[in-house]
């Protein structure tokens, strides 16, 4: 098995800011890193402004000594190919407003920033990867919902398999956030295995990921509605917590579950579980990993007291185990295999079409059951894989924009 996630010291710092005060973003790097920026809709009809909205929002968020890259639809600045609608719900085309474009993002180009992010990380092993998508994706059936796509302007895909190959040009130790927000993202989490495949050993790489979806289902945030304000989405809320600045300029606080005076992309990632009102139903690598390795019957993890449930969960995973309790009217030490048994009952198209309860069963499911997993995995005799778990879960508790 292949090594993975051997994060040292030095390379946490990497992801570690120091905020100047608390809500600025205008904070100075422990260590240099690179993001790239990739958004747009495969055409013009999908291009929404939201869509460009995400891209924006970020170059706002990353600190000034940030190199950074965006791809953005045909990579002209000057193309009206945004479609907004105004308040009278009239639709219409404008050009981008984002601060630089670099680029088209298709195939070539992609590949090309990847292979350029890569090529300056090896000269500078302090360095450490910022890489975020927003656009739309597209599922694999036929995969199993684990090859799914990434849709880029040129109406071509990149796949799981096809971003797991453009990865291994990395340092093996160079820190990687990836998060991505399309539709189907969440089997982009794949990429902790060798060629992009569950069924393989782990790869050799330094990376942790955050999606706004689990594989088989859609995610919210392709408006072309122009009013940032209204927007509900799993960019919205992960990096207004991760910067304490949300995409209108409010300060945001109560992500800190831990009370250790910063917030790491894990308690993000529970924030957006907890405040986020849209379909989206979020996962992180973390989940990934303890699916691909502790294989329990599901009635026997969700058989577990709620109380046993709390006693194993850190302080961001309690927070939204109760307040998605709260929300579901949840109660009882049977209060898991409660919501799995509702949440079997329930069809597919409660979720996918944006049913609010069905949708936080399943954060609440999904989240109870990573807890108990966890757990299983902890009390293992596998040293192994849980010092790899354990570097996941550090690096998940960073924070690339501070």
């Amino acid at each position: 098995m292949a090594a993975i996630l051997s994060i040292s010291a030095a390379a946490l710092c990497a992801f570690s800011w120091m905020p100047e005060s608390r809500g600025s973003v205008a904070a100075r790097p422990v260590a240099p890193y690179r993001a790239l920026l990739v958004g747009g809709g495969p055409d013009m009809e999908h291009n929404q402004v939201a869509i460009e909205s995400n891209v924006r929002y970020l170059t706002r968020l990353l600190p000034v000594a940030t190199p950074w890259r965006v791809l953005f639809a045909d990579g002209n600045p000057a193309s009206k190919n945004v479609l907004c609608q105004d308040g009278d719900k009239k639709p219409y085309y404008r050009a981008p407003e984002i601060p630089r474009i670099d680029g088209p993002s298709d195939q070539v180009h992609l590949k090309t920033e990847l292979s350029r992010v890569a090529s300056d990380l090896s000269s500078n092993p302090s360095g450490s990867a910022l890489l975020y998508f927003t656009g739309h994706g597209s599922p694999n059936g036929r995969s199993q919902y684990n090859n799914n796509r990434y849709d880029l302007w040129d109406n071509k895909g990149f796949s799981v398999k096809t971003f797991a190959d453009s990865l291994k040009e990395f340092p093996k130790t160079t820190p990687i956030a990836l998060v991505m927000v399309e539709c189907y993202s969440g089997a982009f989490g794949n990429v902790l295995f060798q060629d992009g495949d569950p069924a393989n050993p782990l790869a050799d790489l330094n990376i942790c990921g955050f999606f706004a979806s689990v594989a088989q289902r859609q995610a919210a945030g392709c408006t072309p509605e122009i009013n940032e304000a209204n927007y509900r989405d799993f960019t919205s809320f992960f990096f207004a917590a991760l910067s304490g600045i949300d995409r209108t300029g409010h300060p945001v606080t109560g992500a800190d579950y831990n009370h250790d005076g910063k917030v790491g992309m894990n308690e993000a990632f529970a924030y957006a579980l907890i405040h986020d009102d849209s379909i989206d139903t979020p996962v992180c690598t973390s989940d990934v990993f303890l699916r691909k390795f502790i294989v329990t019957p599901e009635k026997e993890v969700v058989s577990t007291p709620y109380s046993q449930v709390l006693t194993w969960a850190s302080k961001s995973q309690h927070a939204v185990l109760d307040e998605l309790s709260k929300y579901l009217d949840l109660s009882g030490e049977d209060r898991v295999s409660y919501a799995y048994d509702e949440f079997r009952k329930a069809t597919d198209a409660d979720a996918q079409t944006g049913n609010p309860r069905a949708v936080h069963m399943i954060r609440f499911i999904r989240m109870a059951k990573s807890v108990i997993l966890a757990h299983i995995l902890q009390t293992g005799s596998d040293d192994m894989i849980k010092g790899k778990y354990s570097a996941l879960i550090q690096a998940e508790s960073a924070n690339p924009l501070r």
